[in-house]
């Protein structure tokens, strides 16, 4: 991507510059030696451009395959979290765990839908309501059990309680 001009606020329409810029890398670059170098190369290239622009960033860690892909392992989530640990470490910028939190979240309950069907990659609306509430967790260090957002209704009751505790519970586990 071209950050110098997505990080130059007024290309995009936005008034004042960002403070803070989360940053993914890609679902499958923790999963070999190369990608990860690449990973971590690029890591600290775009975080140095969003600190010279007056920002700071955070990674987003992915969360890990599950069956039908045909990548899936079950320790890919160990690889991830090393990955995003490292980068963030080394960084020294904020990680958000959304991939420990779908781990935890099968965890407590294996039949839960967190991943789309048709690859087990993507996240459905559960998974994304989710990583939402991880995202707001980590940024605003506050729980966010009891916020009432469920996306027009469509989230359930149950599922947003369920979801909040287990993105609460992930974050405080990690920056404990």
């Amino acid at each position: 991507h071209d950050l110098d001009h997505l990080l130059d606020s007024q290309n995009i329409g936005v008034k004042k510059n960002f403070e803070l810029v989360i940053l993914q890398g890609g679902s499958s670059e923790p999963l070999s030696e190369k990608s990860r170098r690449r990973f971590y190369r690029e890591a600290k290239r775009m975080i140095k451009e969003i600190r010279d622009s007056g920002g700071e960033a955070a990674l987003y860690m992915t969360h890990a395959y599950v069956k039908p892909h045909k990548a899936y392992y079950p320790e890919m989530i160990n690889v991830v979290e090393d990955t995003y640990r490292k980068a963030g470490n080394d960084n020294k910028v904020l990680v958000v765990p959304v991939g420990l939190a779908f781990k935890k979240a099968y965890q407590q309950q294996p039949d839960i839908k967190l991943h789309k069907d048709f690859d087990g990659t993507h996240p459905s609306l559960l998974g994304t309501y989710l990583a939402a509430n991880v995202v707001f967790a980590s940024i605003f260090k506050s729980s966010p059990i009891g916020l009432n957002y469920n996306y027009f209704d469509a989230v359930a009751d149950e599922d947003r309680q369920f979801l909040q505790k287990i993105a609460q519970e992930t974050v405080s586990d990690f920056y404990d």
